[in-house]
C-alpha cells in the first residue's frame, strides 16, 4: 500500500534548544525532555487532524476509521502533555513552534509512524535516569507502552508494514532521540529551561530503505570536533545490538546484514555505543521491512 521511501526528509534545526548534556540529568530534566517530545506530538496531531477530515483520508486511499484512531492518539498525547505539565508545575517547558512537512494523509501517517517509534525509544533510553523515583519510572513506563502500541498500530494497520521490529526495542539517549525531533522545531519560548541534550549535525543517507549488503552514501557537515584523518564509523542500532560499518572515501559505507524493521543510524568516531562524546552526527531513521515469515526486504 505504501512505499517505504515515504519517510521524512530531515533538515537542520532552526533552533538549538539543548545545553551541554550533564552526565546525570535530574528528574526535572528528564521529565521536561519527555514533555518537549509530547508537545511536538500533540501539536503534530492537532494540526494534522484539523487540516484533514475522515473523507480526506478515504480519498487518499485510507479507510475512514483510520482518522478516528488518530483522533484517539491525539487524545493520548494531550493527556501525556497535561500529566507531565502537572508533575513539573511551574518548571514545565512550554510548546514550541513547529514545521511538519507532510502533504497528504498518507505522508501524515508516515510521519506518525516515525514519531511514535522514536517516542518509545526515547522513553526507553531515558528510563534509567528515573531509577531513583519509582513513581516517575512507573509513569514513564506506562507512557512508553502506549507509544509502542501506537507505533505498532500505525506501522501495521495503516502503513501495512511489520507490527514490531524484533524481540527488543532500541533505547535512544536523550540527545539521540532529540536529534530526530529537532528538525521539526522552528523556535521555542525563551523562558523554557534548556533540556539535557547535545545537538549534532544532521545525517542523511542516500537511501532510507537500503538493501542489506548494498553500498550507500552518508552525508553530513562535520562539526568543529571532527579530527581530520581519524576513522569514522556508521553505528546501526537495531534492538539492543549496535553494528558498526567503516565510513570510507566519499562517505561510502556498506549496509550490514540482519537489520530488521525500524533501525537508527549515526556516525561515530569509535566502536562504542553512540553517546554524547563519540557521536559525530545525530540519528536518522532507516527501514528494513519484513513479512510474516520474517524475511527482510533485502
Amino acid at each position: 500500500m505504501f512505499k517505504t521511501a515515504i519517510l521524512i526528509p530531515l533538515v537542520t534545526a532552526a533552533a538549538v534548544l539543548g545545553a551541554p548534556a550533564p552526565s546525570a540529568p535530574s528528574n526535572t530534566d528528564v521529565l521536561n525532555f519527555a514533555l518537549t517530545l509530547e508537545h511536538l506530538e500533540n501539536t503534530f496531531y492537532s494540526q494534522g487532524l484539523a487540516k484533514y477530515t475522515a473523507q480526506d483520508f478515504e480519498d487518499d486511499g485510507l479507510p475512514a476509521w483510520v482518522y478516528g484512531r488518530f483522533v484517539q492518539i491525539l487524545e493520548h498525547e494531550a493527556t501525556h502533555v497535561q500529566f507531565l505539565t502537572d508533575a513539573l508545575g511551574d518548571k514545565a517547558v512550554k510548546a514550541c513552534e513547529y514545521e511538519f512537512p507532510y502533504y497528504s494523509p498518507k505522508t501524515f501517517a508516515a510521519m506518525s509512524m516515525v514519531f511514535e517509534t522514536v517516542g518509545a525509544s526515547a522513553y526507553l533510553g531515558s528510563a534509567k535516569y528515573l531509577a531513583n523515583n519509582a513513581d516517575y519510572l512507573t509513569a514513564a513506563g506506562s507512557i512508553l507502552a502506549v507509544e509502542a502500541r501506537q507505533a505498532s498500530w500505525v506501522t501495521a494497520s495503516v502503513m501495512k508494514l511489520q507490527p514490531w521490529n524484533g524481540a527488543f526495542e532500541v533505547p535512544l539517549t536523550p540527545s539521540g532521540a532529540f536529534s530526530l525531533a529537532s528538525p521539526f522545531i522552528k523556535s521555542c519560548p525563551s523562558t523554557n529551561a534548556p533540556i539535557p541534550v547535545k545537538t549534532f549535525p544532521t545525517l542523511q543517507l542516500s537511501s532510507s530503505s537500503p538493501s542489506h549488503g548494498s553500498s550507500i552514501t552518508v552525508t553530513y557537515k562535520p562539526s568543529g570536533e571532527t579530527t581530520p584523518g581519524k576513522t569514522a564509523y556508521v553505528a546501526w542500532l537495531d534492538g539492543l545490538q549496535v553494528v558498526y560499518t567503516k565510513l570510507g572515501k566519499g562517505g561510502k559505507t556498506t549496509v550490514p546484514a540482519n537489520l530488521t524493521g525500524t533501525a537508527y543510524a549515526a556516525v561515530v568516531n569509535a566502536k562504542e555505543p553512540p553517546n554524547d562524546e563519540n557521536m559525530l552526527t545525530g540519528f536518522t531513521v532507516v527501514q528494513f521491512p519484513f513479512d510474516s515469515r520474517a524475511r527482510t526486504g533485502a
